[in-house]
């Protein structure tokens, strides 16, 4: 077996090991070290690389990726799972979408690969777990989470190719509906995006909300579609359960609202809508009703404020253009 060394990870046999990657250092001069999980099996395969929390307070892919480990055997594994479930970790300990430490603009992990080693806090980050990401993996999931128990949808890296091809089969094999084939010139400085582009076939997972509206329900869904994806890429036994209907889209618009107040979605995640439709009503601290959100766009639902309350230039809605069925 081919030596795989993470950090203080070194996982050179059989079984489960885990450690930290250190990915900066604390105002006290101490390291910051994201955990690392690394399940080798008994037979030799693929790397998996996962991770979750590029926004410290997405914790859905946090617990889908614990979930996954824990019904995981070595002796019914061929090759390695490699999980870093709190990637941000800075921001993860805050409940926060970035890191603390980060000032002065950007500050957005996934659009900083594959980072710099003199850049800002999080482009430092970025620099020092893409390094092990592109050496090792053979195949790449990263997970988020929206605002929404019923978010369920995805993104494969789109480069053409036997990437695209692969990536394609991760994203039928885990069967989210609603998944779009990204172009290399949409979520620039995502993982995904980077490797992709360094030829490692890449995945985003968007399920679940934040905060109240984390749920088991979307974890246990997510783990079960894990391991169909692990069949489909050769990492364990059975069959691979077929995907149903799914859409597939050219684009996605993020809408702002333009109102602001009490604020009621009239539509759910996976809903089609369509332009000039009615998404969701606000109020007035009174009760009375102030007005009507409506969507610019055509398309499917991917992520919506859940209200109650919503500043004016706050994100109103997330639309998948262009649905086509695939």
């Amino acid at each position: 077996m081919k030596d795989i060394t993470i950090g203080s990870v070194d996982a050179a046999t059989s079984g489960r090991h885990h450690g930290g990657l250190e990915i900066g250092g604390y105002p006290d001069g101490t390291p910051v070290e994201t955990p690392v999980v690394v399940i080798r099996g008994e037979k030799d395969g693929p790397v998996l690389w996962m991770h979750a929390c590029v926004h410290g307070n997405e914790y859905s892919g946090t617990c889908i990726i614990h979930g996954l480990l824990n019904s995981l055997d070595p002796a019914d594994l061929s090759g390695t799972v490699v999980a870093l479930p709190a990637l941000n970790l800075t921001a993860f300990q805050k409940n926060q979408r970035m890191s603390p430490f980060e000032y002065f603009g950007g500050g957005d992990l996934n659009r900083c690969f594959p980072g710099k080693s003199d850049g800002s806090v999080t482009e430092q980050m970025a620099y020092e777990i893409y390094g092990p990401l592109k050496e090792h993996a053979d195949y790449f999931v990263d997970f988020h989470t929206a605002f929404t128990p019923d978010t369920r949808w995805a993104i494969y890296a789109d480069y053409g190719g036997e990437v695209s091809e692969k990536s394609e089969q991760m994203a039928r094999a885990f069967g989210y509906r609603d998944t779009l084939p990204a172009p290399a010139d949409l979520l620039v400085g995502s993982a995904m995006h980077r490797a992709g582009h360094d030829g490692i076939p890449s995945f985003i997972i968007e399920a679940g909300g934040i905060g109240p509206a984390f749920t088991q329900e979307t974890v246990t869904d997510a783990v079960e579609r894990l391991r169909n994806l692990m069949r489909q890429v050769a990492m364990l036994d059975g069959d691979v359960t077929p995907p149903g209907p799914m859409n597939y889209f050219s684009n996605f618009a993020w809408v702002s609202s333009t109102k602001a107040g009490l604020y009621t979605r009239a539509i759910a995640c996976g809903d089609e809508i369509n332009a000039g439709q009615i998404i969701g009503h606000y109020h007035d601290v009174y009760g009375n009703e102030t007005g009507v959100a409506t969507s610019p766009h055509s398309g499917i639902a991917l992520a919506t404020h859940p209200g109650p309350a919503m500043a004016r230039g706050e994100t109103l809605i997330h639309i998948g253009l262009d649905r086509r069925s695939a």
